[in-house]
């Protein structure tokens, strides 16, 4: 069977809510949780929450933290606002204040963690959020070549990681190393 839910939509229905990923980006992201052993998850650009419900619903059976930011929650999905808005919050991800919340948030979450940048600017979020990342944490910008690219990556106070298993999806990622 051939779908073209993927051109309609943008993305895929994990949980039965829209999201923004494809199934190769969201394979990355589990691998990624696996094997970095993430305890705590923050996603920048939750749109229609279709990757916050997955993400929560990770987070049930592992005990991993997850928090959510966007800019208006308007396109939030109904049955993740009914379900999910305690860990959403409407709030200017860009702004110094709220960097400087996430900052002190990320600190008293267990480690390691994982940033994921899929807002609507996602070089200055992976700018703004990179300093936020301790040794071991991950983080991540969605439309990686497709909304920008390795120039837009210049200075980045991080290590990119260039793996085998990311060169299908629109993602790129950094780490802290010790």
């Amino acid at each position: 069977m051939t779908s073209t839910l993927w051109q309609r939509t943008g993305g895929i229905w994990p949980l039965g809510v829209s999201c923004s990923l494809t199934w190769l980006d969201l394979g990355a992201i589990a691998h990624i949780l696996q094997v970095g052993r993430i305890q705590t998850v923050l996603e920048v650009g939750v749109e229609h929450g279709g990757l916050a419900a997955w993400l929560r619903s990770y987070g049930l059976y592992t005990g991993a933290v997850y928090r959510g930011l966007d800019i208006t929650l308007n396109a939030l999905h109904t049955v993740v606002r009914d379900r999910d808005i305690s860990a959403i919050d409407q709030r200017d991800a860009w702004s110094p204040a709220t960097v400087s919340e996430i900052a002190t948030w990320l600190d008293a979450q267990p480690a390691p963690a994982l940033i994921i940048c899929d807002g609507g600017d996602k070089p200055r979020e992976l700018h703004l959020y990179a300093p936020l990342l301790r040794m071991g944490d991950v983080l991540i910008g969605h439309d990686y070549h497709n909304e920008y690219g390795d120039d837009a990556l210049v200075d980045m106070p991080a290590e990119q990681v260039r793996a085998d298993w990311l060169d299908d999806t629109l993602l790129c990622m950094f780490v802290v190393r010790g």
